[in-house]
């Protein structure tokens, strides 16, 4: 099970099977793939959390240390209820779970699109 599949499964506190938990982690990581290109890239969610004054813990996602934890009303904040509920809908998670999900994966996946503790100038991400 990859890691994000484990971070979906505690952050909803799933019960059901693995492969069910699998498509909702993929669904979810596809789609928040697409948020991010549709807002230009990793550069472009720095930017906007940073405009947020959450400049530190998009600095933390980015880099090789530790990544600081996201609030989900935060992330809602800064990306909108819509957008986080649409990702919800495509992952097949409650709405209502939508943002605690994000912002577990979140940190997580930015972490892994950045493995040298900057962003990736060629990148779309």
């Amino acid at each position: 099970m990859s890691l994000f599949t484990e971070i979906v499964k505690s952050a909803i506190g799933a019960s059901n099977t693995s492969g069910q938990t699998e498509n909702q982690s993929q669904n979810l990581l596809n789609g928040a793939l697409g948020m991010l290109q549709a807002m230009g890239g990793i550069d472009g969610l720095v930017n906007k959390l940073q405009q947020s004054g959450l400049g530190d813990l998009a600095a933390s996602w980015v880099g090789t240390g530790e990544n600081k934890i996201i609030n989900p009303q935060e992330l809602a904040n800064v990306l909108g209820k819509d957008q986080i509920a649409v990702l919800a809908q495509q992952a097949g998670i409650p709405e209502s779970q939508g943002a605690s999900v994000l912002s577990q994966v979140l940190p997580a996946m930015v972490d892994k699109l950045t493995p040298d503790g900057k962003v990736p100038e060629s990148s779309s991400f």
